[in-house]
């Protein structure tokens, strides 16, 4: 790893799954996702249930657990879950098989970065994934892409303070932990990489959004202890 942050590259994979790819958030998705977190965001919550009835795309979905909330929350919504790892789609599509919701859930294996099916979609959201993506502004711009008209994108990213500081509160103490771990190796492969990392702070963020074309960057006062929520207008 010290090599790769000398010389350029990613070290090999860690030993475990990629973060977010993993069972990890599953609980907070099934729990939190649909019964609390998007009904704390007004605009959305009423499209979600609203006719007609609204398409979702959930960029990086890893095993499908937040689609799969979502969908359950709101019984009229079909969801598209993209993610680049063959193997995490082959999951989701069990995963959805087993809740019984294949029929409104479905999954493929798409790069966030690539053009996606234009303006099909009331909601994108990406959930935890944006700061371990390569080409973020590329994915986001992606993602406004396939919004149709009146869309908004939503993130939840990592929850760290607006300005660094030292010492480092112990939630960005541990965010830069994963940071020199997992996020910044899991991009480094690519010679056009970002190299965001785990401590996007909200700046970061808004920046990558206008470059991407979106002319609004709202943070939300939704409460989830270790994210942060924001809605993306274009």
């Amino acid at each position: 790893m010290v090599e790769a942050f000398r010389h350029g590259g990613a070290p090999p994979p860690l030993p475990w799954e990629p973060e977010g790819r993993a069972e990890f958030n599953r609980a907070l998705f099934l729990n939190l996702l649909g019964s609390r977190w998007l009904p704390a965001i007004p605009e959305v919550d009423r499209r979600l249930r609203a006719e007609p009835p609204a398409r979702v795309a959930d960029v990086a979905c890893g095993t499908g657990w937040s689609s799969i909330a979502m969908a359950r929350a709101y019984p009229a919504i079909t969801v598209d879950g993209f993610d680049v790892d063959p193997d995490v789609v082959a999951a989701a599509i069990e995963n959805a098989r087993e809740a019984d919701l294949a029929g409104r859930v479905r999954f493929a294996v798409v790069d966030a970065a690539d053009p996606g099916p234009a303006g099909r979609y009331d909601l994108v959201t990406i959930f935890e994934a944006l700061h371990d993506m390569a080409r973020p502004v590329e994915a986001l711009r992606a993602a406004r892409a396939m919004l149709a008209e009146g869309g908004s994108v939503v993130i939840a990213d990592e929850r760290v303070e607006d300005e660094f500081t030292a010492p480092a509160p112990d939630r960005d103490r541990r965010a830069y932990g994963w940071s020199v771990i997992s996020c910044l190796p899991g991009a480094m492969g690519d010679p056009g990489t970002a190299a965001t990392g785990a401590v996007m702070r909200p700046t970061t963020l808004a920046g990558y959004a206008g470059a991407a074309g979106f002319r609004h960057t709202e943070a939300l006062g939704v409460e989830a202890e270790d994210w942060r929520f924001y809605r993306l207008i274009p």
